[in-house]
């Protein structure tokens, strides 16, 4: 490292730990567990609500572990940073000029553009985020937030968390409500898993995708529920959420919005009882729409600029020696959709399974290595320690497992299709592993119950 690479590191450095950042972190930090010390006494009766303030501090500890991550291993450098900073530089742009800063606000930015609205006396934000609209959109959330805190990048961070914290809770309140697990397993799979808290609790766009799954889900059951009653705020939150999503990953929405077809069948499903032959027309008729919007997808623009985009991508990580050896190959060379679809079972195992933990070995991968051992442990009992068509049948048969399945599948394939490196896997694949750990042990209270164990 030469002398002026040192002097950035350390100044940068310093910016993040100055006895300001330091008081206000510590200020933050003891309002975010006064509210979860008071949500948790309103609702004491609820003997899940142990879960609340332990989810909150796992996150946390992974959050500060990924700021320190950015901070130390990258040389204050990373998309997270980057975020941050250029939310830093908007929320200086407001106090020059707030017209100028909803400018930024409510248009894409795009370098050379609206970068003239930024001078030295605001700084400029990184050219690389400000330049790719999805990224910089992410900037101008996290803006928001840096008018109730210090701008410090860790008190930032931890808000976060208590966001992410709060979603998940919603998404866990949701699932329980099915009684289909028992409180501990689903606490384990919605807030236990380390590189879900890792990755989509701090300032990132996992962050907003973790965070709107979880509110599209809550709010989208709630409208469709025949036991609920919606409301307006319902169809608002449902519709910030998917517009989050287009603004961020579009191909999110396909994520989601394809498995609610299906739990949807599997709803009207039980409306036919035991007439056999109406639930097999309607399964077929969910298959061919469903076949037809596949197929209808793949011709629109947002399809050819997604496998464009994946076939370039692809071809420089696969081929550009600079991001280092922790990567992986498919084997394609097709990005045509029939292309795609040969890739299909490659790409899904990878989602899922890989890096396996020999592929796992470094410091910054171990702990999804780990996770890898488990995730195939528990695909390996579900279908080899007996009744497994019971199994099968009973996640066809109940709507949310139905979405589960059919979210990690799909979000699996679009993670190990698009990465090849490693270290962009466990990032894209983080938000399936809850929805396949409630899968995969969905039977686990059912045959408790039944053994009396």
């Amino acid at each position: 490292m030469n002398n002026s690479s040192a002097q950035f590191y350390i100044d940068r450095n310093f910016e993040f730990f100055t006895p300001l950042d330091i008081l206000a972190t510590v200020f933050g930090l003891g309002v975010i567990l006064i509210l979860i010390f008071l949500k948790k006494r309103r609702n004491s009766h609820l003997d899940y609500y142990t879960y609340y303030s332990r989810a909150f501090l796992f996150k946390a500890f992974f959050v500060m572990a990924n700021c320190m991550f950015y901070i130390i291993v990258y040389g204050a450098g990373g998309d997270s940073i980057g975020f941050w900073d250029g939310a830093v530089k908007l929320n200086n742009l407001f106090w020059k000029d707030p017209i100028l800063y909803f400018t930024e606000l409510f248009s894409d930015s795009e370098y050379g553009g609206h970068m003239k609205n930024f001078d030295i006396s605001t700084g400029f934000p990184d050219a690389r985020i400000y330049g790719e609209t999805s990224s910089f959109f992410v900037s101008k959330v996290v803006s928001v937030l840096t008018f109730v805190t210090y701008k410090g990048y860790i008190l930032l961070s931890l808000i976060f968390a208590f966001i992410t914290t709060n979603a998940s809770w919603r998404l866990f309140e949701l699932v329980r409500s099915y009684k289909l697990h028992s409180d501990r397993i689903l606490a384990i799979a919605i807030f236990f898993i380390p590189s879900l808290s890792f990755w989509c609790a701090g300032i990132s766009k996992d962050s907003l995708m973790w965070i709107s799954v979880c509110y599209f889900l809550v709010n989208v059951y709630q409208i469709l529920s025949p036991d609920k009653q919606s409301s307006i705020k319902n169809w608002i939150v449902m519709l910030i959420c998917l517009y989050v999503m287009y603004r961020v990953r579009s191909f999110m929405i396909l994520t989601v919005l394809a498995p609610l077809l299906f739990a949807y069948s599997a709803r009207l499903g039980k409306k036919f009882g035991s007439n056999g032959l109406a639930r097999s027309l309607l399964r077929i008729v969910i298959a061919a729409i469903s076949i037809s919007s596949i197929l209808l997808f793949f011709q629109t623009s947002v399809a050819d600029e997604y496998i464009q985009e994946a076939a370039i991508i692809n071809d420089d990580m696969t081929n550009n020696k600079s991001y280092g050896t922790n990567r992986y190959d498919l084997g394609i060379t097709d990005y045509s959709p029939v292309g795609m679809a040969l890739a299909f079972p490659n790409s899904v195992l990878a989602g899922f399974y890989r890096p396996y933990i020999w592929e796992a070995l470094s410091v910054s991968l171990i702990l999804n290595g780990i996770e890898s051992i488990v995730i195939i442990y528990l695909t390996v009992r579900f279908l080899f320690s007996g009744r497994v068509m019971q199994r099968i049948r009973r996640i066809r048969n109940h709507e949310f497992l139905v979405f589960a399945f059919f979210f990690a599948l799909i979000l699996a394939y679009f993670a190990g299709f698009t990465s090849i490196l490693f270290g962009v896997l466990v990032r894209f694949k983080a938000p399936l592993l809850p929805f396949l750990v409630i899968v995969l042990t969905s039977y686990y209270q059912e045959e408790k119950s039944k053994t009396g164990i």
